[in-house]
């Protein structure tokens, strides 16, 4: 059963890179935006599955962890690779990480995530982000 998931979700990993690779002007607009739909119900599939609801809220508030709603405004994207990947050990060399760990208490555990988790969880906080955007510029 793990396998098949794993294989699944290497599979939506390609699905991701595969449609960020693809220009907009070749999507009409109805699949960009079932595009949108498919990439955050991957990245909240595994959001879920990981266990990450446990410490982390998007837009809801701070728990154990920080908030992620803007994560991807506030670090760059190599960082948070880096983070996603090895929080274990950033958190005795990176600033930031030491910084989290002073307001939290709680160090990240190493989730051991592959390359394509991560992409799919970068791509679902940007989807996050620049949704909340969307809200914030209607209003």
């Amino acid at each position: 059963m793990k396998t098949r998931f794993k294989l699944s979700l290497i599979t939506k990993a390609l699905l991701i890179t595969l449609v960020l690779a693809i220009p907009n002007s070749t999507l009409g607009s109805e699949d960009k935006s079932n595009d949108k739909e498919e990439l955050h119900e991957n990245g909240e599939e595994l959001f879920q599955s990981k266990g990450c609801v446990a410490c982390h809220t998007i837009g809801k508030g701070k728990l154990t962890g920080p908030d992620l709603l803007g994560v991807t405004e506030r670090r760059e994207e190599e960082w948070l690779r880096n983070w996603l990947k090895n929080p274990d050990t950033m958190i005795f060399s990176d600033p930031i990480a030491k910084e989290l760990l002073k307001e939290y208490f709680v160090p990240m555990p190493n989730q051991g995530l592959t390359d394509e988790d991560i992409e799919v969880f970068i791509t679902y906080f940007k989807y996050e982000d620049s949704n909340q955007k969307e809200v914030e510029e209607k209003d």
